[in-house]
């Protein structure tokens, strides 16, 4: 498995790019993340990167402050943390991603995510 695409989707994240997001995924992806707010369930690379984008789409500051990819089994492993500031207020969100990759992209995405949590 090619961890270039991990490497990709973490720097699509912390640019808030939503093509390049869209990239990551094959065109017919699912993607389910669990958020504290509930269950998000998008079909296809775009509405994917959509969702994504959206989530950090207000932040006037975004940084990674820590990823990693790797395999587990069958499965695309992709852990990041990102530090950000939204309306002013600090904040901390770290997302864990569960990948089947077929073709190039991520097929299938389930995603974990702590919220937006605050930070001194």
């Amino acid at each position: 498995m090619d961890d270039r695409l991990g490497t990709r989707f973490v720097a699509a994240v912390a640019a808030v790019d939503r093509e390049a997001l869209a990239a990551c995924f094959t065109p017919d992806a699912e993607f389910h993340a669990l958020t504290p707010n509930g269950l998000r369930e998008r079909s296809g690379g775009e509405e994917a990167a959509a969702l994504v984008a959206a989530w950090f789409g207000d932040s006037t500051e975004l940084d990674v402050v820590d990823s990693r990819a790797e395999e587990i089994g069958d499965r695309l492993h992709l852990a990041y943390r990102v530090e950000g500031v939204e309306l002013g207020e600090p904040y901390v969100v770290e997302q864990q991603l569960y990948c089947v990759v077929a073709d190039g992209g991520i097929a299938r995405a389930d995603l974990l995510c702590s919220g937006f949590r605050p930070r001194a």
